[in-house]
């Protein structure tokens, strides 16, 4: 059985009315921060448990939940961004760190991204960490799962998106690119960067200028930095 905690987490999915079998409270957590969750699991008839034992890194609320399925059917999801005038897809090739993922899913939701792209292997799977460190957010974001991002990045072009990646040689500075209305943002892991072939069906390459003695960015600082400027840029 899955997890969340956290008191934001666990009160975006109880919001939702996500499938939660749970909840367990500690007994000693501030009630004042739990009003709100308390009122809703009341109102949607979900289970509270207070314990007298805190699990450590949970503030004190954990959920348990049934079998939930996060992730959005591929054919499903192509089907609403060909509707679309104005879109941002995120597509993720070989990140493999929870906590990065659960931040790009937090960048996300802020952003205004339809969705984020994950292969079926070489990938991290959504987990208690990743739901965590999402704040929540991941009730709002699609997550497709598919098994081969190349092809799918065919498939979005067809229906007008202009996919983008980021690496540390793109040849332009993402403040520069006036991004598509339709736009796919393309990210790899900070050990390899984007893989060649994924590399070589991307339209553009982009890149954040650095002076600092490291040379890359945690993947999720910089898909913060790049989602945020397509918005704007789009915003205008």
């Amino acid at each position: 059985m899955n997890k969340i905690y956290g008191v934001n987490p666990v009160r975006e999915a109880v919001k939702k009315n996500s499938e939660i079998e749970k909840i367990e409270i500690y007994e000693g957590v501030n009630k004042n921060k739990i009003e709100e969750i308390v009122n809703l699991c009341k109102k949607n008839g979900i289970k509270v448990d207070y314990i007298k034992k805190r699990e450590k890194d949970t503030q004190g609320i954990v959920a348990y939940l049934k079998e939930y399925n996060y992730v959005v059917d591929e054919w499903e999801f192509l089907e609403r961004l060909a509707g679309k005038k104005e879109s941002t897809v995120l597509v993720l090739d070989n990140v493999q760190d929870p906590r990065n993922f659960g931040a790009l899913i937090r960048s996300a939701d802020a952003f205004g991204v339809d969705g984020i792209i994950i292969p079926e292997k070489r990938s991290v799977k959504i987990n208690e960490t990743v739901i965590k460190t999402s704040t929540g957010a991941i009730e709002h974001v699609n997550i497709v799962v598919v098994k081969n991002l190349v092809e799918f990045m065919k498939k979005l072009k067809k229906i007008d998106f202009w996919v983008y990646g980021a690496e540390a040689d793109g040849k332009n500075y993402y403040t520069k690119e006036k991004y598509a209305n339709k736009t796919c943002l393309v990210l790899g892991s900070e050990g390899q960067g984007i893989r060649k072939l994924v590399k070589e069906n991307c339209d553009i390459m982009v890149q954040i200028p650095m002076v600092g003695n490291v040379n890359s960015l945690n993947v999720s600082v910089a898909g913060g930095i790049l989602l945020s400027q397509i918005l704007l840029n789009r915003r205008g």
